[in-house]
């Protein structure tokens, strides 16, 4: 596996883990919303993007899938 450096980031799953409560705040906010209503996917677009952007730089596939009571 090719090891990325990239400009800013010395360890970026350091860099995302210190995002897991923002995770888990928006994962509560989801649960609070009607299911697959506009609230609902708007939230899920967030967390998709977090999830997106963490592989992009960790190369983990579902960085937060293995947060308690999360989907990630």
């Amino acid at each position: 596996m090719v090891k990325m450096r990239y400009v800013g980031l010395g360890n970026p799953v350091d860099d995302f883990e210190k995002l897991t409560p923002l995770v888990l705040a928006l994962e509560r906010m989801r649960l609070k919303c009607r299911p697959f209503g506009a609230d609902y996917h708007a939230i899920s677009v967030a967390l998709d993007a977090i999830n997106t952007t963490a592989y992009h730089f960790t190369r983990r596939p579902h960085f937060y899938s293995n947060l308690s009571g999360g989907q990630g």
